[in-house]
């Protein structure tokens, strides 16, 4: 009997490792094929003067930063000529052309000591493998979320979230970035919904969270909010949920939130720490007041004369906010990610009330609080790094898919199912509709 349940495990074990290889491989084809090709050179132009160095073993000089401006001769006088410089340089294969190159110390640019090392020691042509790493990687940890989801929810938040992310155009585009290294975002989500399926084990999970959080901050502070409220983002929901209805079960859901939130605070001060004393030349707090006055208030509230833009500076965060509710066509082309995020905020309230009407329950139950924490957690760098968000209106459309637009989508198709389960309730005869009406029982139970 034992050997017979072994081999059941095993053959369950196996298919799942296919599936998942067989999601990961599916969306990673999609982000890399539908991409926009052109799509923020300027910031990847940083990263890929990096991987210039090391193909052409140009000296250093003596720049710590992972980051650089990589300018050709001659082109020194205006900044943005790094750009073109930078593929120039890469895509020549003479390093005649090289000419001069700035470190960029906003922050350390871990990834592109990463992407040094690798063009280096391993693949002199690295540009398009990393970015199809960048893109693996991205799909893998997408893909492994569903999986925990389905785990915790069922298939139907799981294929949602699967779903909203591969037809993302937002993700499909930063995919590939290797400035951003967007995968990096969404490890801490993976972490805590790991955490969430497996609460008795939580205390191994701490110090991946930290690590997580070290090696993201390294990597840059764009939409750190974001990045560690998703960690926590399905863990919330559950502790609200659970305090009047399981006392035990809350107590360690708290547990797990503060270990959660302290490993990735930690993280984060130790990255900056680190970056502190590196702009400090070795003084820490003159790095941190360095950081502050030079690009932290830059990023988040500004201040005049040290603003990314000055209409920015008065602008309020509700302004901003109400700007990505909204269609720019900024980074990708027939943008519409604004309006279907304003779309699932006027809808959610109809469908609650629907759930109020057809099952005479509470307003509040755990979709609710599911839906309202990833709302907060995605308009997070929307309100705190008012800033950039003001100002990269090509970018930041993304932070709709770190979590909100998912599980919106899912919310509203679960609904769409209970009104055709209800619709459908007095009129199943055959077999058929029996089985059908089964298997949408089990999707839109609570």
């Amino acid at each position: 009997m034992e050997k017979e349940l072994n081999l059941v495990r095993i053959k369950f074990r196996t298919l799942t490792v296919v599936l998942l290889l067989i999601m990961t491989l599916a969306m990673s084809c999609v982000f890399y094929l539908k991409r926009d090709a052109s799509f923020d050179l300027f910031s990847e132009a940083s990263l890929v003067s990096m991987i210039n160095v090391a193909k052409y073993d140009i000296d250093n000089g003596g720049i710590k930063y992972g980051i650089r401006f990589m300018f050709m001769k001659g082109t020194e006088d205006v900044f943005t000529n790094f750009v073109g410089s930078a593929y120039r340089i890469y895509y020549s294969d003479d390093a005649g052309l090289y000419g001069s190159m700035a470190a960029y110390n906003s922050q350390i640019g871990l990834h592109g000591w990463v992407f040094y090392f690798f063009t280096k020691y391993i693949i002199r042509n690295s540009l398009s493998v990393l970015r199809i790493g960048c893109c693996l990687l991205l799909a893998l940890v997408l893909s492994l979320i569903c999986y925990q989801l389905y785990k915790k929810y069922g298939l139907l938040l799981s294929s949602s979230f699967y779903l909203a992310s591969i037809l993302s155009p937002w993700l499909r585009n930063f995919s590939t970035n290797l400035c951003n290294v967007a995968f990096t975002w969404f490890i801490p989500m993976l972490l805590g919904i790991i955490c969430l399926n497996n609460l008795n084990k939580r205390f191994w999970l701490y110090p991946l969270f930290f690590l997580t959080m070290l090696v993201r901050t390294a990597c840059g502070y764009d939409y750190i909010p974001v990045i560690m409220l998703t960690s926590i983002m399905f863990l919330v929901p559950e502790w609200i949920y659970s305090i009047k209805r399981n006392k035990k079960q809350s107590k360690l859901l708290f547990k797990a939130i503060f270990g959660v939130g302290i490993s990735s605070l930690l993280g984060f001060a130790s990255a900056f720490i680190i970056h502190s004393y590196m702009r400090g030349d070795g003084n820490i707090l003159a790095g941190i007041d360095d950081i502050y006055r030079n690009t932290a208030l830059r990023r988040t509230v500004g201040v005049i004369g040290n603003s990314e833009s000055p209409e920015a500076v008065y602008a309020s965060s509700f302004d901003v906010l109400r700007m990505y509710l909204r269609n720019y066509k900024y980074g990708v082309s027939n943008n519409t990610t604004g309006r279907y995020a304003l779309s699932l905020l006027m809808l959610f309230p109809i469908c609650i009330l629907f759930r109020k009407i057809m099952k005479r329950q509470h307003l509040l139950n755990r979709d609710t609080y599911l839906f309202i924490f990833s709302f907060i957690t995605c308009i997070s760098w929307f309100i705190l790094g008012k800033q950039h968000s003001y100002v990269h209106t090509h970018l930041n459309y993304v932070m709709w898919y770190m979590g909100f637009i998912q599980i919106g989508t899912y919310l509203i198709l679960k609904y769409i199912l209970k009104i055709c389960y209800y619709y459908n309730k007095e009129k199943v005869s055959t077999l058929g509709e029996k089985i059908v009406h089964k298997l949408l029982e089990e999707i839109v139970k609570d």
